[in-house]
């Protein structure tokens, strides 16, 4: 881990359902470090493809600043948390329950702020299948 305090005493915890260098969480918290961690078991308990987690690496580094950590998430997490005096965790809601149950065992420590993942369509029907969906609202994810 390492030895530097950040000078916030909060921290940005990205998880791969929000890797949004331009969301709003970055702009309320901008000096706070911003983490991610791969947890490679996990990875592979979920069966991630090699490209999922390229994909998702790709985004980290379109995130300024991001620090990428590899172990257990929640140990990481709580390492960082004890090294640097931090008192908050803000991050994304999702509806991915492994992470969900990651931010509930943080909340045990430390305060959690969740803010809600950006979607450009805000129509809440469910297609039958992606190809439909995607003809459909193709413009609106591409002006993002």
């Amino acid at each position: 881990m390492p030895q530097s305090t950040p000078s916030s005493p909060s921290l940005i915890w990205f998880n791969e359902d929000g890797l949004n260098p331009g969301h709003q969480m970055v702009k309320d918290y901008a000096d706070a470090p911003r983490v991610y961690v791969f947890d490679v078991p996990e990875l592979q308990r979920q069966k991630i493809s090699k490209h999922r987690v390229q994909f998702i690496y790709e985004a980290l580094l379109e995130i300024p600043s991001i620090q990428i950590y590899q172990g257990e998430t929640v140990a990481v997490l709580l390492q960082l948390i004890a090294d640097w005096a931090i008192r908050e965790v803000v991050t994304t809601e999702t509806p991915n329950h492994i992470i969900r149950g990651w931010q509930n065992e943080l909340q045990r420590s430390v305060a959690l702020t969740t803010y809600p993942d950006i979607f450009p369509v805000t129509d809440t029907t469910s297609p039958r299948r992606f190809s439909r969906y995607w003809r459909k609202h193709e413009r609106s994810w591409l002006t993002l």
